[in-house]
């Protein structure tokens, strides 16, 4: 397993997979290295309905910067 060196902030445009789409959120809390093998992991928002934004906790490894930088570990 990979672990990513990438840090992330609140506030940071980030992209991942869910199924076959690419989804955009952006980062609203740093959870820790809580995640299997110590793994940081992110809890991320995103709009799957305008009306009411979903959240889903990612590992930093499955994230992806958008048009940004992020802190380097």
């Amino acid at each position: 397993m990979k672990m990513s060196k990438m840090r992330f902030r609140k506030g940071d445009r980030v992209t991942f997979e869910m199924g076959m789409r690419t989804v955009s959120g952006w980062i609203k809390e740093d959870r820790g290295p809580i995640g299997i093998n110590g793994r940081r992991l992110y809890l991320v928002e995103f709009d799957a309905d305008p009306e009411s934004p979903h959240q889903i906790e990612l590992p930093a490894e499955d994230l992806n910067v958008v048009n940004g930088k992020v802190a380097a570990k």
